[in-house]
């Protein structure tokens, strides 16, 4: 029987975070996590915490019995990554320092893009990251995870290894900040002997059997505005094709939520092997522009979305969603791909990232997106 453990997580309450948290607690039925929540009250940290670990289970098929289970070991602290010391009581941070060491899961992260709220990104992923290791490390830490993005590589054209060589240029400020704080997580464990795993996921979309997210950003997010646009505009994308400026033949990397948690979780259990590493959690069967905008298309019952070379070719609608999605343009005009082969083999997965959308699948995903939109609009924006 594996021995029992203690997690610390920041970002449970995340897209992304919530199911990482489900997942470790129901592979590893000893563990208990202590994650760190945002809220005015203690009994208001447990009570989003539950909520985010209910929706997670409620939409990727966890067994009631998991989630009991699951709920039971997650201790909510209240905290805020934005204060020093992340705003622990003295209580808490005692707590903590007595259920270690720790093995420290930094999810958390602010996907704000605009030169007016820069300082606010980099307050959340380069100094939130700074606080984070700050506390942990000093806390008995003897593993620390962090969870980036694959588009850390930025401007690379090609293939971007794992590694932590910086990048010919970025693409927005959210990966440039992304790439400060994989850089403060080597430089503080190193010099503290800890060791890290820089883990980089591509861009997470539903779950590849349920078809449900309990977030949606990234392009899922990006359906959800051509919905919008098509909405506001009483059906002009049934009368006029939308014209959208990318390459064709790019590769988005998007990855089913359940596959990253997959990696993950056999990323950790390998232990030592994956220790001090950059893991590529990306899809090895990427669609294509082309394919996912004809897919977007199909499943909102639109014209076929043109793609074309520059905002030149724009129409007025078209330019007003060119603008609307600042955040998404390079990623639909990149030329790059994620090597994994080397670390695929340091740990067991079903899959290692091979996860080829099927246009039924990615229909289903667009229109529970839109249906889950509709009944709690804030879901578009948890990370």
């Amino acid at each position: 029987m594996l021995a029992p453990r203690t997690l610390f997580i920041t970002g449970a309450t995340g897209f992304v975070g919530a199911a990482l948290t489900l997942e470790l607690l129901r592979t590893r039925s000893r563990d208990t996590a202590y994650c760190l929540i945002r809220a005015g009250s203690d009994d208001e940290a447990q009570r989003r915490l539950r909520a985010a670990l209910g929706n997670a289970a409620e939409a990727y098929g966890a067994s009631s019995f998991e989630l009991s289970s699951s709920v039971d070991r997650a201790v909510a602290v209240r905290g805020d990554l934005l204060t020093h010391g992340l705003a622990l009581s003295a209580q808490d941070r005692d707590r903590i320092a007595a259920a270690g060491p720790l093995h420290v899961w930094h999810c958390a992260a602010s996907l704000v893009d605009s030169e007016s709220r820069m300082r606010e990104t980099v307050a959340h992923n380069v100094g939130g990251t700074e606080r984070v290791l700050d506390l942990t490390l000093g806390l008995g830490t003897v593993a620390f995870n962090y969870i980036s993005t694959a588009y850390v590589a930025g401007r690379t054209i090609g293939v971007a290894e794992e590694s932590l060589q910086r990048p010919r240029g970025f693409s927005n400020r959210y990966e440039q900040t992304k790439y400060y704080a994989e850089s403060l997580v080597r430089d503080n464990c190193e010099y503290e002997g800890v060791p890290y795993r820089i883990l980089r996921p591509g861009i997470v979309v539903a779950h590849s059997v349920s078809g449900r997210a309990t977030g949606y950003t990234g392009f899922l997010g990006w359906v959800l505005k051509v919905a919008a646009l098509n909405e506001r505009t009483d059906g002009a994308l049934k009368r006029q094709p939308l014209r959208y400026v990318a390459r064709a033949e790019t590769e988005i990397n998007v990855i089913p939520i359940n596959s990253v948690v997959e990696d993950c979780v056999g990323i950790d259990a390998a232990g030592q092997a994956t220790y001090n590493r950059v893991f590529h959690l990306t899809n090895t069967a990427a669609p294509t522009a082309r394919w996912l905008c004809d897919a977007t298309s199909k499943a909102l019952g639109i014209l076929p979305i043109e793609l074309v070379d520059s905002e030149a070719e724009l129409d007025p609608l078209s330019l007003q969603f060119h603008r609307w999605t600042r955040f998404e343009r390079p990623y639909a005009m990149g030329r790059k791909k994620f090597a994994r082969a080397d670390s695929n083999g340091l740990y067991p997965s079903s899959r290692h990232g091979y996860c080829p959308l099927s246009e039924e699948l990615f229909q289903r995903m667009a229109r529970l997106a839109i249906a889950d939109y509709r009944r709690n609009p804030a879901q578009q924006g948890a990370a």
